[in-house]
């Protein structure tokens, strides 16, 4: 049997007990120097980035200015992010090739196919909304400061932006409704013209002489200065029932979103004149739905 001096014993035990030190040691120590090899390929791409960034600043502000001047602001905003994500996007895998020699450009193209069906599949719902908003700015079917209606929600335009298009309601507030909603549920466009027309119901007792009571509503409604005299105003009996005559006032206004409020309530005030000074007696309270701005 082979026996081992008593200090060729404790020589061994220390070179095993210290070699997991010492390999951490050597991990730690080649870590550190390889980053300082890689050092100058940071900075490199660290000032490729900052580069790229400022280029895209530059190019947002162009196609913000190009876009103004022709009255298309919010196609600009959403060509300025579509331009930044894809030129970040692609200087950050060239920043990666730099970092890392070892990646060739066959790896780059692969992350690329490769991402973007994972990134379709993560981010649809964003990128959904972001191709509807383009479709929607570019093909206009509303501007800014028109009146909409989308699934219940109406408002003025303010803004189109990649995700949402934003409608500030009569009541002052302001609605993100997605784009995607927009361009495909179906929108009411209250200003498409330069008019609205607006109505009043009312119910006269039978037995009056109405051949005199609405020409004159009609001519006390032409006289407000918000309502159109073409087309002018018009006063309709709309039927006959058990609790009297019951009559439509029609009339047309330029208004838009508050003041159309505004313009109806001096139409129903200019009506109640009109029955007070003839004494025209009216049959129980019509059913009345809002305005709409």
């Amino acid at each position: 049997m082979l026996m081992l001096p008593h200090k060729g014993i404790e020589e061994l035990q220390e070179t095993v007990f210290a070699s997991p030190y010492r390999l951490i040691e050597d991990k730690l120590a080649a870590i550190w120097n390889g980053f300082f090899v890689q050092l100058p390929n940071l900075i490199g791409a660290a000032v490729l980035l900052l580069l790229a960034w400022g280029a895209t600043h530059l190019v947002r502000r162009w196609i913000h200015s190009l876009t103004q001047r022709r009255n298309r602001e919010d196609l600009g905003g959403l060509l300025g992010s579509v331009a930044t994500a894809v030129v970040m996007t692609v200087f950050v895998l060239i920043s990666a090739a730099i970092v890392f020699p070892s990646v060739s450009p066959s790896d780059i193209f692969s992350t690329l196919g490769i991402g973007s069906v994972a990134i379709g599949f993560a981010f649809r719902d964003i990128l959904q909304n972001l191709f509807a908003g383009i479709l929607i700015v570019i093909n206009r079917p509303f501007q800014r400061d028109d009146v909409i209606a989308v699934e219940g929600n109406e408002g003025t335009v303010e803004r189109v932006e990649a995700r949402a298009t934003i409608i500030r309601t009569a009541d002052g507030r302001r609605i993100s409704i997605p784009n995607s909603i927009i361009y495909t549920a179906p929108l009411t466009i209250n200003t498409a013209n330069s008019f609205r027309r607006d109505e009043f119901p009312m119910v006269i007792q039978l037995g009056q002489e109405t051949e005199t009571i609405l020409p004159a509503i009609e001519e006390r409604v032409a006289a407000l200065d918000d309502v159109l005299n073409s087309p002018p105003p018009r006063v309709f009996c709309d039927t006959v029932a058990g609790d009297g005559l019951h009559v439509l006032v029609r009339w047309f206004t330029r208004a838009k979103g508050v003041n159309r409020v505004e313009v109806r309530s001096q139409v129903v005030d200019a009506i109640a004149d009109v029955v007070v000074e003839r004494k025209v007696r009216l049959a129980g309270a019509p059913s009345v739905a809002p305005i709409t701005v």
